[in-house]
């Protein structure tokens, strides 16, 4: 199987049902889930107003990867690994999709797919095959069919939301392979300068 462009959004209305402020449902993701963790692309930062060029950093794996990583815990608390979302944000240059957008958040917009979790690996894939959308950055949102869980990755932040049951963000938070921190909705992280 490989991504289908929805031409229907309607599987994301649950998302803008959470009347949400914009910023927090595309910075921070969904309420209402047991567990909440960050995956850090870069470390949170140590002080207000702190600048990226203020410290070196080593970026272990790409985004992508890290997200993948991410996933592949997901996977095994959910029913639908193989019915899943990903919205991407119509604001890249780089993709190359002819038809408008089909889901909306104010100040975002976003085209929506449907696939697998074994299709992130294709993402932006350099095989036309697989990927015919051009240069793609990573999914914005990305959940299952049944909603067990969802993994929210804005433009803005430097880290990407995972949201779920305890026992699975637990294990998002258990993975070495990337840097997580355990998160609240209330309580807004560290951002950079």
């Amino acid at each position: 199987m490989s991504f289908e462009l929805c031409e229907d959004a309607s599987a994301g209305q649950w998302l803008l049902d959470q009347s949400l402020p914009w910023y927090h449902l595309a910075g921070r993701g969904p309420i209402g889930f047991e567990k909440y963790a960050r995956v850090l692309f870069i470390p949170d930062p140590d002080f207000p107003g702190q600048s990226t060029g203020d410290v070196e950093f080593e970026q272990k794996i790409s985004e992508l990867a890290q997200v993948g990583v991410a996933l592949d815990v997901l996977s095994r608390y959910t029913t639908t690994p193989d019915e899943c979302y990903f919205a991407l944000w119509d604001g890249w240059s780089s993709i190359d999709i002819a038809s408008p957008p089909k889901f909306e958040v104010p100040n975002r917009d976003y085209f929506l797919f449907r696939g697998s979790l074994a299709d992130y690996e294709s993402w932006s894939s350099d095989d036309p095959l697989l990927w015919p959308y051009g240069d793609s950055p990573d999914p914005a949102f990305i959940w299952p069919a049944d909603r067990a869980w969802c993994v929210t990755n804005d433009v803005d932040p430097h880290f990407a939301t995972v949201a779920g049951s305890a026992e699975a963000v637990d294990r998002v938070l258990a993975e070495a392979a990337i840097d997580t921190v355990t998160d609240h909705p209330d309580i807004e992280p560290p951002y950079w300068d």
